[in-house]
């Protein structure tokens, strides 16, 4: 008797929004029933832990993975930098040798 209530037309039209087209929503409504009957004896904190957990490694994998690309793009810096000490160096030593190269013949000439 209260399953038959349930399926009023005002009632799926309070659950659902509407009572049209009432097949599909007397389907929907027997479905509700169907999983509530199921549901009984599962505890309802099962899932969302279940879910919490799952969401849990799906962090720490990500975070892992953007430390590896953090530490990845931290090595390329510094070989970069590096280079560029190193290319400074080499200029500045060739430019040392050019300014010696020039004085030299700057003494030549005038000798």
């Amino acid at each position: 008797m209260l399953k038959t209530e349930k399926t009023k037309p005002e009632v799926l039209e309070a659950h659902y929004g509407s009572a049209e087209p009432e097949k599909v929503l007397r389907v929907l409504h027997r479905d509700a029933i169907l999983a509530q009957e199921k549901s009984i004896g599962e505890d309802v904190y099962e899932k969302p832990i279940s879910e919490l957990d799952r969401l849990e490694e799906k962090q720490k994998e990500t975070y892992r993975r953007m430390l590896e690309q953090l530490l990845l793009a931290e090595k390329c810096h510094r070989r970069t930098v590096y280079e560029l000490e190193n290319e400074k160096h080499k200029h500045t030593d060739y430019m040392n040798k050019s300014d010696d190269f020039t004085n030299l013949l700057e003494q030549e000439r005038e000798r």
